[in-house]
């Protein structure tokens, strides 16, 4: 009787495995790269389809007058064809599910919460939405307002956006149309602007924008995505992604609809002082604009990879699980392949859905770096299918100057905070507990 209850056991942890597998790689992308220059410069034809699950491309928008889409830039999505490009991507990957973004932060939050109100313009919009999916052969539609209650919002939002989103997910049912929203990574907004019981009714999948937790506005420097919070910060700090994920796993959302946003992109700074480099310490500015995204404050992984080569100085943060680099002034808060291996590792462990890229067009495409062209898809694909990256590992990359404690060990380590027992046979890569379906290690023996 014991053997078999062992046996039903063995069964149900390989069948809650399989139902929760995290296997969603979706990937936005910026239409607006086709206008950057030089190696910078990131047309449809440059996205690798094999590398998603899921290409978002973004963004259209919402005309505040007739509550209907519209194209932001009419001279690429139209004329240039960029929308009837990017379909064609299907005859690479007949698989891949090709969806549209409305949205965005440049987009505000004003005409959305306008739209939201009445049933007479949700019905409108949602017509046009059909609409522009059908004349255009997308797979599914994903709404970035950022965010319902806030930057001119209504307190009536956070219940308006969940009727629309019921609205939307009766006129998908018929018509195959995936669903999907990027929501805000603070905690904080759960209470004000989403309810997420009823929100996990509707949608398909949630992309969470867990990035941009500090920038230069701070005033001092911090990280973009950093995994856990800071020691100095102690638990309660909701400015990283255990928090944020945390927050809406234990607000109502099944794991499986929750996709993990990271980021191919920096957050900049100019220090106040290039003797005070660590993280925390004042800054006047954002940092310099990279010769591609021309932004000052950010960098693309691409601008990130090209620049570290000129001489600066990179430090890994063991607490919060990101590396940092910076040169005289200039202090970059960036990912690579080591932390977004560990951040596809906590995704496991959390049986969270899958990653989310923000954004493609952000990549090293062309392998200019040298390390293989899509570095950071690649290290996510390698990591989901749980293999090794080759670098996706708990230790730190060589240290140059003083950084908070550093883990030189190579014995298998525990990616999640939650405790496990049983014996593991570690090898390179990813492993499950032999205990529990729950928890997953990444192990490197070199």
């Amino acid at each position: 009787m014991k053997s078999i209850a062992l046996g039903a056991l063995v069964l149900f942890c390989a069948f809650s495995m399989l139902e929760a597998a995290t296997d969603k790689v979706v990937c936005y992308f910026g239409s607006w790269a086709t206008y950057r220059t030089g190696n910078g410069k990131f047309d449809v034809e440059d996205i690798n389809p094999n590398l998603c699950t899921h290409i978002i491309y973004s963004f259209v928008g919402l005309d505040a007058t007739t509550n209907t889409v519209k194209s932001l830039d009419t001279w690429n999505d139209v004329s240039l064809k960029s929308l009837q490009r990017f379909i064609a991507l299907k005859s690479k990957n007949p698989s891949v599910k090709l969806m549209l973004a409305i949205g965005g932060w440049n987009e505000g939050s004003t005409s959305y919460s306008n739209m939201a109100a009445s049933s007479s313009s949700r019905k409108t919009f949602i017509d046009s939405v059909v609409n522009f999916l059908q004349t255009n052969g997308f797979d599914g539609f994903d709404i970035d307002w950022e965010y319902p209650t806030q930057r001119g919002g209504s307190a009536q939002d956070r219940t308006n956006f969940v009727t629309l989103l019921s609205e939307l997910r009766t006129r998908f049912s018929s018509l195959g149309y995936l669903l999907s929203i990027a929501v805000g990574a603070s905690k904080d907004l759960l209470s004000t602007a989403y309810n997420v019981p009823e929100i996990n009714k509707y949608v398909d999948f949630v992309n969470l924008m867990t990035y941009d937790f500090h920038s230069f506005w701070d005033g001092k420097t911090g990280h973009n995505a950093p995994l856990y919070a800071a020691s100095w910060e102690g638990s309660s700090s909701i400015f990283n992604i255990d928090a944020s994920v945390r927050g809406w796993l234990d607000g109502g959302l099944t794991s499986s609809k929750l996709v993990l946003g990271v980021p191919a992109y920096a957050q900049t700074y100019t220090l106040a002082s290039s003797g005070s480099n660590g993280v925390g310490a004042s800054v006047s500015a954002g940092g310099s604009a990279g010769p591609y995204s021309q932004q000052a404050g950010f960098l693309t992984y691409l601008e990130v990879c090209e620049i570290l080569k000129t001489g600066y100085t990179k430090v890994w943060d063991d607490v919060q699980k990101v590396p940092y680099a910076y040169l005289g002034s200039q202090w970059i808060s960036y990912d690579d392949v080591t932390s977004i291996g560990l951040k596809v590792a906590y995704a496991k462990s959390k049986n969270l859905g899958g990653v989310m890229v923000w954004s493609i067009e952000s990549e090293d495409d062309k392998n200019v770096c040298g390390g293989g062209a899509y570095p950071i898809l690649g290290a996510i694909n390698t990591a989901i299918k749980g293999g090794s990256s080759g670098t996706g590992t708990t230790t730190a990359p060589a240290v140059t100057t003083a950084a908070p404690a550093v883990t030189t060990t190579k014995a298998a380590t525990v990616t999640t905070t939650a405790s496990s027992s049983g014996t593991l046979t570690c090898k390179n890569g990813y492993a499950k507990d032999p205990a529990s379906c729950q928890y997953f290690y990444q192990c490197d023996n070199g």
